[in-house]
């Protein structure tokens, strides 16, 4: 009895086993952790220990990348085919990240016949240089610079022109009605003459006498 017992642990082994072929360890991903500035190329490891035929792919968070689309076209270095079967490497490069490059990188692979199995993820962080961060303005063209100063100086001159225009305005309108409050008898003598002389009758205007005509 004993000995049926140990004839049948190398079967119950073997199927604990290939029940056990999918976990998240037989995916490896290394580092954890990336920090790149941005521009730099980033190598994303991923290897495994599963057996049989199969693919491999990745995704950003849960976006999946696409290695034939124009953002990662030019720029993955994908693992060949003997690195891949021999080597059970899938790792891929990167080059010039941008902090949109930024997140969660998972290796997926999948064996034929069976589930596909993830791996931990690599999270990468891009981050910018330190002197784009310090000085944001260099990045901008000289030129625009001056030309924004010109236009923010035209734009107040032209407004504290406006704003003395119309100081210089109001003043007028009032000058005279200020006059004829210090002085109410000479504006009454002066409405007093002007109202006088206006209802005076214009003097008619003299027709020229015609030419007389010499008789011989």
């Amino acid at each position: 009895m004993l000995t049926e017992r140990w004839s049948t642990a190398p079967f119950f082994l073997i199927f604990s086993i290939s029940l056990s072929g999918m976990d998240a360890g037989d995916v490896v991903q290394a580092p954890k952790n990336i920090h790149i500035t941005q521009g730099q190329s980033v190598i994303l490891n991923c290897s495994f220990r599963l057996q049989g035929l199969g693919t491999y792919s990745w995704r950003r968070d849960d976006i999946p990348i696409d290695f034939d689309s124009p953002r990662y076209k030019q720029r993955i270095t994908k693992a060949d085919t003997n690195a891949f079967k021999l080597r059970k490497d899938a790792s891929i490069q990167i080059k010039n990240m941008s902090e949109c490059d930024s997140g969660r990188y998972f290796c997926e692979i999948e064996i034929m016949g069976k589930q596909k199995s993830t791996g931990n993820g690599t999270m990468v962080t891009v981050e910018r240089h330190a002197c784009d961060k310090e000085r944001p303005l260099k990045a901008l063209p000289f030129d625009w610079i001056w030309i924004a100063v010109a236009g923010g100086v035209t734009l107040l001159v032209t407004l504290s022109l406006l704003v003395v225009i119309i100081i210089l305005a109001r003043r007028n309108k009032e000058l005279p009605q200020r006059n004829n409050m210090r002085n109410p008898a000479q504006h009454q003598r002066d409405a007093a003459y002007l109202h006088c002389h206006g209802n005076e009758p214009k003097p008619k205007k003299k027709r020229p006498h015609p030419p007389r005509r010499n008789v011989e």
